[in-house]
């Protein structure tokens, strides 16, 4: 069979993969939504430059830093940007992945990268920043490089895989999950064999890549780790153990119906018994122990839809290509169809948060509408009252006054807590020890005392649409003292 020439692959590929990037970017940069908590925490990481944080590793930070050098003007837009471009770039990796495992069809890159954009989760993820989205890409690239030095490969193959997956670590450490299916694909197929040799260099540039943050973990109390045990659950020192929860499994597994779509998780499901070339069918096993694993966690605590977002590029590849093989088109079309109105969907409630209402509000405009404004508020009557400085305690409240009032020329501080910091804020950036004079203080849900006498506050920044619409946002000016 003859083959496809290389641009008659890669120029619909290209087009397709940055018409729907360009389309996401021009949507971010019209909706009305603030940065989430978590979203703003990031991006203040990447202020100071540090090979580890408090609850991720660094690469986030980096990238958040770097898009906020190159803006002219800091927004939301400008922090998220990076999320749509990350995800192109992980579709057309994707698209040259599968167009190596299925030569003879011209269009099955083509397929899988859009298949890849249409998924709910990546729809999501282009709007939302997260460590998957910036991990992705680095996975990716680890894992293609990988296939390569199966085939034989060289040194500079090997050692940029390695690097890759390091980078991909260095983002998130789900990026380990490579190692269960790399050892599961080598002992069952001859095929994913790599010589020792490159082996031993890719495992070389991941030891590169990774040990900063190893060595940063170590010097700092493995603090990043043990966030990522905490969120385990179940093996916290004030646990009691594991407990059988099968609801939040069952909870767990019907999420990864419609974070794929439902239609391409069946694909996948098919797959498992399907005959397929080895070097297809070890990609199974890329996501099948990701799935085990997280799917365990549930039964045994809790698990979000997302922390077994490492399964779903190989997952995409298989299902689609499974579907292609078989001629499924009109199946395949079905699949597209139902990710794409859960795409148009999500788009739809990112440019109009306040379109659908829930029974209780706007749920979609309760966690990204409205949050800058009590910042805003907050430094307007901290400027009223004469003071200089800004502290809080609640961490959402904290997250947008360090976003928010970056340039501005009040001092932001989180108000110290005894024992272990809670949060990063708590952490590096409590309110000095030898801070005195007045300050203005955002509480949440709580009323102050010193010394125990209550201190009346002297305005209610409460909130009547969004995220902090209806909660008790206390602000009082105290003396410093009061609050350590």
């Amino acid at each position: 069979m003859t083959q496809p020439k290389t641009r008659d692959f890669w120029r619909p590929l290209i087009v397709a993969v940055a018409l729907v990037t360009a389309a996401r970017v021009l949507l971010l940069w019209i909706s009305p939504t603030d940065l989430y908590v978590d979203e703003s925490q990031y991006w203040l990481w990447g202020q100071t430059l540090d090979f580890g944080y408090y609850s991720k590793p660094p690469m986030i930070g980096w990238v958040l830093r770097l898009f906020d050098e190159l803006a002219i003007n800091r927004s939301a837009f400008t922090v998220r940007l990076p999320t749509p471009l990350f995800h192109g770039a992980t579709a057309l990796l994707l698209g040259l992945w599968a167009q190596s495992l299925m030569a003879e069809r011209r269009n099955a890159g083509l397929w899988v990268a859009l298949a890849y954009l249409s998924l709910p989760i990546v729809t999501v993820g282009s709007f939302l920043m997260s460590t998957d989205t910036i991990m992705v890409p680095f996975l990716v690239g680890a894992l293609m490089l990988y296939w390569r030095i199966c085939e034989g490969g060289s040194l500079l193959q090997a050692l940029g895989g390695g690097l890759l997956l390091g980078l991909a670590f260095m983002s998130k450490y789900a990026a380990i999950y490579f190692l269960p299916g790399a050892l599961i694909a080598f002992a069952f197929y001859p095929s994913m064999r790599p010589p020792l040799r490159l082996v031993a260099v890719y495992a070389l540039g991941f030891l590169i890549a990774a040990s900063p943050n190893v060595i940063w973990n170590i010097a700092n109390d493995l603090t990043t780790v043990s966030h990522t045990m905490d969120n385990v659950g179940w093996i916290k020192e004030e646990s009691s153990g594991p407990q059988l929860n099968f609801a939040s499994m069952l909870e767990f597994a019907a999420s990864q119906f419609a974070v794929i779509g439902p239609v391409f998780m069946v694909f996948w499901l098919a797959a498992l018994r399907a005959p397929a070339p080895d070097r297809r069918r070890a990609l199974l096993w890329f996501s099948i122990p990701v799935w085990a694993i997280v799917l365990l966690q549930a039964l045994l605590s809790r698990a979000y839809a997302n922390w077994a977002f490492a399964a779903i590029p190989p997952a995409t590849i298989v299902a689609i290509l499974w579907a292609l093989e078989r001629g499924h088109l009109r199946w395949l079309r079905v699949g597209f169809g139902v990710n794409i109105a859960m795409a148009l969907l999500i788009s739809f409630l990112v440019a109009f948060p306040f379109a659908i209402k829930g029974g209780d509000g706007q749920p979609f405009a309760k966690r990204y509408v409205n949050i800058a404004d009590i910042s805003h508020d907050a430094f307007a009557l901290a400027r009223a009252q004469g003071v200089t400085t800004v502290v809080a305690s609640n961490r959402g409240v904290l997250a947008d006054l360090f976003f928010t009032g970056a340039d501005g020329d009040l001092a932001i501080y989180a108000r110290p807590q005894n024992g272990a910091p809670s949060h990063y804020y708590a952490q590096k950036k409590a309110m000095p020890t030898d801070l005195q004079g007045n300050v203005l203080y955002v509480g949440y849900n709580e009323i102050l005392s010193c010394d125990g006498t209550p201190v009346q506050p002297v305005a209610d920044l409460v909130q009547e649409v969004g995220t902090w619409a209806n909660k008790s946002l206390p602000a009082y000016v105290v003396d410093a003292s009061c609050l350590r």
